[in-house]
């Protein structure tokens, strides 16, 4: 009889244990209810379509891509197909580089227009400016790391200009029109066994000055930046010692820079792409030590990220990203099996 009267009473503090604490649950799973509904109202989402999967240039990554006379534009770059060990170690001193310019009205359909101007090169910075295209920085096995500006009116003849940069020679920069000027911001040099935090502004494209030799930032190279929002954003990266950041910062005056965040919810990565997108700012592919991998993130502020989920294209790293046609497109890329592809994708935002 005891042992009955035990059990009933420790039947009643449980009853009584559960629905002290039945709110809180309620509360719980309707708060949970209420953000699955917000996601879904309030989310957005990028809708892919693959324009092709074999372009007629040749693969590569580490290429210039950029929008002139309303068209898509493919320069240089270098094409590492079967020259990686078990390791991922890459011949790039075997690799093909390239000194090709191609244009796309489309993405699909894509016209030669001009070879051999300059030594095979990768990593140059292309950008239109004061109604020219002007072309720095990059690295060539014939020539190694270039200091000289070339420019050109139409993108198919291109010159050498006399001036020489006064910045150190490098690859993996970051060139960017922001105030109407343009602004470099960091690199690497190998022979020097050199990354860069320095910044550099000019006017005209051909005489530069050093806004600041040490940003806020860490030196670093094949890291990603956006003009948004009236700032200058730049994200992750890499340096020497093959440590890649997941960091981000901004700066509205090119020389001042502030930490965002230092610890973003995407993974760490270099080689991505970051574009300014129908009001977002959006993020795009990585390599790290697992290869690459194409997740996108969005983010109205920079500093909260979300996550556009799984997407039909592999993961890459320096591939070409830019927006046309109130689109964005992608183009090439090292993939995350370590072969380099010459497809293009174009997607679309959308709410839900």
């Amino acid at each position: 009889m005891k042992n009955i009267i035990k059990i009933f009473l420790i039947l009643i503090i449980l009853a009584a244990l559960f629905f002290a604490a039945k709110p809180y649950f309620l509360k719980k799973d309707a708060a949970n209810n209420t953000n699955n509904n917000n996601q879904r109202e309030t989310g957005v989402r990028l809708e892919w379509k693959e324009l092709t999967n074999s372009a007629a240039w040749k693969p590569r990554d580490s290429h210039a891509t950029f929008v002139f006379r309303d068209k898509i534009w493919v320069v240089g770059g270098l094409n590492g197909n079967g020259l990686v060990n078990e390791n991922h170690q890459i011949r790039y001193d075997r690799a093909p580089h390239y000194n090709d310019v191609w244009n796309s009205e489309d993405g699909v359909n894509w016209t030669k227009v001009s070879e051999e101007i300059w030594p095979p090169r990768r990593s140059m910075s292309v950008v239109f400016f004061k109604n020219k295209l002007f072309s720095y920085g990059g690295w060539s096995p014939i020539s190694g790391y270039y200091n000289r500006i070339w420019s050109s009116d139409d993108g198919i003849k291109w010159s050498m200009l006399d001036s020489k940069v006064p910045w150190e020679s490098r690859e993996g920069q970051i060139v960017e029109e922001y105030n109407g000027k343009l602004w470099l911001m960091g690199g690497v040099n190998y022979d020097k066994r050199k990354v860069f935090n320095d910044v550099w502004v000019s006017d005209d494209g051909v005489s530069w000055g050093q806004a600041t030799a040490q940003a806020g930032w860490s030196g670093r190279w094949d890291h990603a930046v956006a003009v948004f929002k009236g700032k200058i954003y730049l994200t992750a990266g890499m340096d020497l010692s093959s440590h890649t950041f997941k960091d981000v910062w901004s700066s509205e005056d090119g020389i001042n820079w502030n930490m965002v965040t230092d610890n973003a919810p995407w993974p760490e990565r270099q080689g991505h792409s970051l574009v300014d997108f129908k009001g977002k700012l959006i993020l795009l592919g990585r390599l790290n030590d697992e290869g690459g991998v194409n997740d996108a993130w969005y983010s109205d502020d920079g500093m909260n990220w979300t996550s556009f989920g799984n997407l039909p294209w592999d993961g890459r790293e320096d591939s070409g990203a830019i927006v046309f046609k109130d689109k964005i497109f992608i183009a090439g890329g090292m993939a995350r099996d370590w072969t380099w592809r010459n497809d293009v994708w174009s997607a679309d935002l959308n709410s839900d």
